[in-house]
């Protein structure tokens, strides 16, 4: 799956610190990819449960990459163009990020 960043998530991840990017981009890599190529979408099999995804209002999703140091959290959200999907990241930082998802 392809994905895009919204102009808030760059913002927000430019400001994380670099051990943060890095804690977030190693959950990508050894979690969230292998569970989405695994059909996590679908249901089968569910979401790795160490990711605590979920569904927020208006079809944003909700990823917990950290529970301590930092508390880290990101949304998301899918669109289609066409017959390809693309995931959009839209914001990453703290619980906060959740005033605006």
């Amino acid at each position: 799956m392809t994905y895009r960043t919204a102009g808030a998530f760059d913002g927000d991840f430019g400001g994380l610190p670099t051990e943060h990017r890095d804690l977030f981009l190693s959950v990508l890599r050894d979690h969230f990819l292998p569970a989405i190529a695994a059909g996590g979408f679908t249901g089968t099999p569910p979401w790795p449960k160490r990711l605590r995804i979920h569904q927020l209002a208006g079809g944003v999703y909700s990823i917990t990459w950290s529970f301590t140091g930092p508390d880290g959290r990101a949304t998301f959200h899918l669109e289609r163009e066409g017959d390809e999907t693309f995931l959009v990241w839209r914001r990453i930082g703290t619980h906060d990020i959740y005033d605006r998802p």
